[in-house]
């Protein structure tokens, strides 16, 4: 059962880093950070994985605007431990990469081998 949860997760993180980005700059302009509710409208209008929302708001709003967003919902969730797994897992690393102007579309986050084969 973990298994399909964490595949289901890691496609989720893949069309956020892949497409979100881009759907975020068409609807509200290039930016470093957007809001939360950007992020989350732009998500549901465009059909994404709301299980996981917490991840795209790690990679596309601010870490007060997280911490502050998180509180509201009651939701347990840590900026910068997303951010390291996203890093480490998507970006071998580089947290640099992951800003949002770099993933507007933009920005080649090496999935071209296979391993982020369509959503």
């Amino acid at each position: 059962m973990y298994l399909f949860s964490s595949i289901r997760k890691n496609r989720a993180v893949k069309s956020y880093i892949r497409r979100l980005g881009k759907d975020l700059a068409q609807r509200y302009g290039r930016a470093d950070k957007y809001t939360p509710g950007q992020v989350v409208k732009t998500a549901h209008d465009c059909g994404y994985n709301m299980r996981h929302i917490c991840y795209a708001h790690a990679l596309y709003i601010s870490n007060k605007h997280f911490d502050e967003w998180h509180l509201e919902q009651g939701e347990n969730c840590d900026y910068d431990i997303m951010r390291e797994e996203i890093s480490t897992s998507y970006f071998s690393g580089n947290s640099d990469a992951m800003s949002s102007s770099n993933l507007d579309g933009g920005f080649d986050s090496g999935f071209g081998d296979g391993a982020g084969s369509s959503d």
